[in-house]
């Protein structure tokens, strides 16, 4: 009997561990991250600015229309919420939701992405622009990733790691 049992035992193990192996394959197999790179075009748009009381930080909000060309093309809109100067010598930060419209590599669809940054007075940043979970719509539905954004000379460059299943 225990002998019966091991040998049962050892064949469960067997199969539970083709069963990991493969689905740690197939997840390897989803998350292959891909990069889109290329440019953008912003135009913002004051909606609501307040001085700061008492020597508070200016407070601001913009509505945002976002124009992308490269492997991602398409517009988005959304809000930007500032508070600060972005000038040398002030600190400022900003939270923006964004909403995509249009293709990524061939594939036509949509997400949300979700900014957070922040600047110090030293003109040290630190920027995190994520897309937002479960917001990809159409062909993108299921994307993951995050983008970086770089000025080079006086365009808006960026660099979109994502993953799709």
């Amino acid at each position: 009997m225990r002998r019966a049992t091991r040998v049962l035992l050892a064949a469960f193990g067997v199969v539970a561990m083709t069963l990991t192996l493969g689905s740690i394959a197939q997840s390897k197999e989803q998350k292959m991250v891909h990069h889109a790179v290329g440019t953008f075009e912003v135009t913002m748009t004051p909606q609501d600015t307040s001085a700061g009381a008492d020597g508070a930080n200016p407070i601001a909000r913009f509505g945002l229309e976002k124009t992308f060309s490269g492997a991602l093309s398409g517009k988005a809109v959304g809000t930007m919420l500032s508070i600060g100067s972005p000038k040398p010598g002030a600190a400022a930060s900003y939270v923006a939701l964004d909403q995509f419209s249009g293709a990524l590599a061939g594939k036509k669809g949509g997400f949300v992405l979700v900014h957070r940054g922040i600047m110090s007075k030293t003109g040290v940043s630190d920027l995190d622009i994520r897309i937002a979970t479960d917001s990809g719509t159409g062909d993108l539905a299921g994307i993951a990733g995050s983008v970086k954004i770089e000025m080079r000379d006086g365009k808006h460059n960026y660099d979109l790691s994502y993953t799709l299943p």
